[in-house]
């Protein structure tokens, strides 16, 4: 809500705007997003309306710490995926490295 005082507006006010009193001003200024202009009255918001604009919202720019904290994340998560498929490998070197001893064994080879 925009208001407009005559002293200092003067010829500056625009035609649509609605002539409120002192205390109405007071009242709508100390939590200007509660009201609502509806026509030429001003109301309370309804829940609704609130709960909208709220959720129009852009998020919040993220904090120093907030966006290190992503860094960390990001970079723990990677560190765990390479940790698996390391130990993913090695199952597979140690499968082949049993097969590799079995074929000796059975061929009767001595490896080194």
């Amino acid at each position: 809500m925009t208001f407009f005082v005559d002293a200092i507006h003067g010829e500056n006010i625009p035609s649509e705007a609605v002539p409120i009193t002192v205390e109405e001003w007071q009242t709508y200024s100390a939590e200007p997003w509660t009201w609502k202009r509806d026509g030429d009255t001003v109301r309370l918001r309804t829940p609704e309306e609130l709960e909208e604009e709220r959720a129009n919202q852009p998020p919040a720019p993220k904090t120093p710490d907030q966006e290190m904290n992503e860094q960390v994340a990001a970079l723990l998560i990677d560190s765990a995926a390479k940790d698996i498929q390391i130990q993913q490998q090695d199952a597979i070197i140690a499968d082949l490295m049993l097969q590799v001893a079995a074929l000796q064994s059975a061929s009767g080879g001595g490896g080194a």
